[in-house]
């Protein structure tokens, strides 16, 4: 039962975090758009303007993705050890 509330719980945290990161990307992406829209230049050196920009935003971005992509790490770890326990268990009822 311990496992099943963390589970629950790190499930709730999960969907903050994923909201978290979707939010941050799409701000970083529109930001890029528009600061490359407003430069002017070739393709390479719009790009590098519209990235050394938004260098923080850039950061932010991928510091929200990769807590996210630890949270659902952290969720497989937990399902994995769930169904070593139902395996147990069926073991320990098969045996009986």
């Amino acid at each position: 039962m311990r496992l099943l509330g963390l589970l629950e719980g790190e499930t709730e945290d999960f969907e903050t975090l994923a909201v978290t990161a979707a939010t941050t990307e799409a701000s970083h992406r529109g930001a890029w758009a528009k600061t490359y829209l407003l430069s002017s230049g070739s393709i390479r050196q719009r790009e590098a303007e519209a990235d050394a920009a938004l260098s923080d935003s850039l950061h932010d971005y991928k510091i929200a993705e990769a807590l996210m992509k630890a949270k659902r790490e952290r969720l497989l770890s937990l399902r994995t050890s769930i169904d070593a326990l139902r395996t147990l268990n069926a073991n320990v009822r098969a045996q009986t």
